[in-house]
């Protein structure tokens, strides 16, 4: 694991991202979640079979489309335009699943997560994330307000705690 700084413009010397490099060769470089600022290093090998045995769940989280990529990018775009989104400057490229390992599970297990950094759904990823984190004081405010008539004591929901409150 290695814990970078919350600079994001930190620069890495030439040699070392040589040295990374080699070693996305075989494995993964990818977040722990809610670990901020922290990262994971991961078998190649078991994280695609990870992410492959999620698509192929039995479940029926995934369905498989009939479009063609750049039918789907079509769409994205109108809706962009229909809804004020500058999905244009983005790429045309669609969003791709990844896996974050829950290291507060046990067993530890992986969440999977829709990318959509440059991707042509961004902008509308950056407004959900915005609209969610407005939210967060209310939505804070009903759970607490459940809490209290439930005789559970709180000053906050679990919403709200951070990672060290959660593993106390």
């Amino acid at each position: 694991m290695v814990q970078t700084s919350s600079d994001s413009s930190l620069s890495v010397p030439l040699g070392d991202l040589d040295h990374l490099k080699i070693l996305q060769w075989s494995l993964v470089i990818t977040y722990m979640y809610k670990c901020s600022n922290n990262f994971l290093f991961v078998c190649k090998k078991f994280y695609v079979s990870s992410v492959f045995s999620e698509l192929n769940s039995p479940v029926g989280t995934y369905v498989v489309s009939n479009l063609a990529q750049s039918d789907i990018l079509k769409f994205h775009l109108s809706f962009n335009k229909a809804h004020n989104f500058n999905g244009v400057k983005c790429g045309p490229c669609l969003l791709f699943l990844c896996a974050v390992w829950k290291f507060h599970k046990y067993p530890i297990k992986p969440r999977f997560i829709c990318a959509a950094s440059s991707t042509s759904l961004t902008d509308v990823s950056k407004w959900l994330c915005s609209f969610f984190k407005a939210m967060f004081p209310a939505v804070n405010d009903i759970w607490v307000s459940k809490l209290k008539k439930a005789d559970v004591p709180c000053v906050s929901s679990w919403i709200s705690m951070t990672l060290q409150e959660w593993w106390r």
